[in-house]
């Protein structure tokens, strides 16, 4: 009965699947057939149209403001299939080029995001009087991801998504205002069905519950309309970024977001979704190692804002007010004013010239002197990220990477395995997670400082979704989380650095094709 319950989700994405492929093909032989059947004696006329187009989209590529790995993919997708690669960049690359298009699809999140941002000016400056690398990328992400920075926070961390499933459904059962939840995948189950009992009858309480789910990442896992039956309930909900069976570049940019604020007091995040494989209730690539983080005080405040945000930018006529919605000391409650520690969460957005959660990993790369312990199911950097880890290798940084032992996409698996010769060659550490799927994103730098939530160490991440991620810096929990990457490192298999250092001629190619098309994937 499952099975059938949940194969009917799959059609539809089949079908957007399909109407994608038929469209490309049909412009493809549309244009084709205008250039060539006028000139079927004249074959030249057309090849060097073709040619003219293929020189223009790789000049203007070339010059894009975008990473340079994905220009490659792009330049080498045009030289290796001339019409069909420049059709293909034309309908589906995702590139905003004009001012008036940026301001249409970012001004919004960023008026909301500036409306409920804190003045972290206190904070950062004593920060500053800490430690300056912390006050750089603290203060960086305060101006550039319009992110505050928090004290006065308690910070709960489970190290598997199991243990995280009772806490998320007591949380839920004390809400008496309101209930915001963010989520890129949502599957009826053990997990989600209880949660869902529980906005339903908070809903029927008067509890203002509001539910964003992404459409592509549970398009296998609910039918179409569900969010029809959630307001039937209830329960305010929209499908973000709804799959279409157009081109529509958009699709692209999914809301891979995991966020849960209750009353503005206490949050969840991390890279669980809402679905059984998360807490190990269906068994799909064995353990599925995956972490989740309560947080209960002020910084409370940025994962509420990050939800306002995206919401805002759903329900363009009902517009919420970050400032309504304001974490508030009640007499009588819970006094975390002697938490030590400085959390920071920030958001990414796609493509608005601040690859926020990048540069974070980047800067923390740079700034390392001990180790970098780095945790992340697809393993997929730009260049300057592969070349800092490469860089602080060579420097003497004990440098860690855990990815999966069991792949959940094979594809990117074989793209991950691509970049094990150049960072064994740089004495990284490359470890598989053997129990299983390792769904974990976390880096923890020098006993310092940690970034974890939801970005995963791949071109996706960084350029094309909508994501959110917790800076924090100088809390006793980042040793927690230490232990944590170092349990797993116990139960992980080593990579082998003369298998990857001397691989055969025909691999060699294989994992150079990869590497290219990968920030694609």
């Amino acid at each position: 009965m499952e099975r059938k319950r949940k194969a009917r989700p799959r059609i539809r994405f089949y079908l957007v699947l399909l109407m994608f492929c038929l469209e490309t093909l049909f412009f493809i032989g549309f244009l084709a057939c205008i250039i060539l059947i006028p000139f079927i004696k004249l074959l030249w006329i057309p090849v060097i149209l073709i040619t003219l187009i293929d020189i223009i989209l790789s000049i203007f590529i070339a010059n894009t403001n975008v990473n340079s790995g994905y220009k490659v993919s792009w330049l080498v997708t045009l030289l290796c299939f001339p019409l069909g690669g420049a059709i293909l960049y034309l309908l589906y690359a995702d590139k905003i080029t004009t001012k008036k298009m940026k301001q249409l699809r970012f001004s919004p999140i960023n008026k909301s995001l500036n409306e409920g941002k804190d003045d972290s000016t206190q904070v950062l400056n004593e920060i500053k009087n800490k430690d300056e690398d912390a006050y750089f990328i603290a203060n960086g992400l305060y101006k550039n991801a319009i992110s505050s920075i928090y004290k006065n926070t308690n910070i709960t961390y489970y190290k598997i998504g199991d243990d995280a499933f009772k806490p998320m459904l007591e949380e839920l059962k004390k809400a008496k205002s309101y209930i915001f939840m963010e989520y890129f995948i949502i599957d009826p189950g053990i997990f989600f069905d209880s949660v869902y009992e529980i906005l339903k009858e908070k809903a029927k309480e008067g509890v203002d519950v509001r539910l964003l789910y992404d459409d592509f990442g549970s398009v296998f896992k609910v039918k179409a309309f569900f969010y029809k039956r959630a307001i039937a309930d209830g329960i305010k909900c929209y499908a973000f970024n709804r799959c279409r069976p157009f081109m529509d570049i958009r699709q692209n940019n999914r809301d891979h977001r995991k966020i849960l604020v209750i009353d503005g007091k206490v949050g969840f995040t991390g890279g669980i979704n809402i679905a059984d494989e998360y807490i190990n209730k269906e068994e799909r690539f064995g353990v599925w190692k995956d972490n989740c983080l309560r947080l209960k005080g002020e910084a409370v405040n940025g994962l509420t804002n990050l939800f306002i945000s995206n919401w805002n930018l759903v329900d363009k006529k009902n517009k919420l007010d970050p400032k309504a919605y304001k974490y508030k000391k009640e007499s009588g409650s819970e006094d975390f004013s002697k938490e030590i520690g400085y959390i920071q969460p920030f958001g990414d957005v796609p493509f608005d010239n601040e690859e926020s959660a990048r540069n974070a990993h980047l800067q923390l790369i740079f700034k390392a002197k001990k180790y970098i312990y780095l945790c992340t199911p697809y393993l997929i950097p730009d260049e300057e990220l592969l070349q800092a880890l490469c860089i602080a290798s060579r420097s003497g940084v004990d440098v860690k990477i855990i990815t999966p032992g069991i792949p959940d996409k094979k594809m990117v698996y074989v793209a991950t395995r691509s970049f094990y010769s150049k960072l064994a060659f740089y004495g990284v550490k490359i470890y598989e997670y053997t129990p299983g799927f390792n769904h974990e994103k976390m880096m923890v730098v020098d006993d310092k400082y940690v970034l974890t939530g939801t970005v995963n160490f791949d071109y996706r991440s960084f350029y094309l979704h909508f994501e959110n991620d917790l800076f924090i810096y100088d809390s006793p929990k980042i040793i927690e989380m230490r232990d944590d990457l170092i349990e797993m490192l116990s139960v992980s298999k080593r990579i082998d650095d003369k298998k990857y250092l001397n691989l055969k001629w025909y691999k060699k190619i294989v994992y150079g094709l990869i590497r290219v098309i990968s920030p694609l994937l």
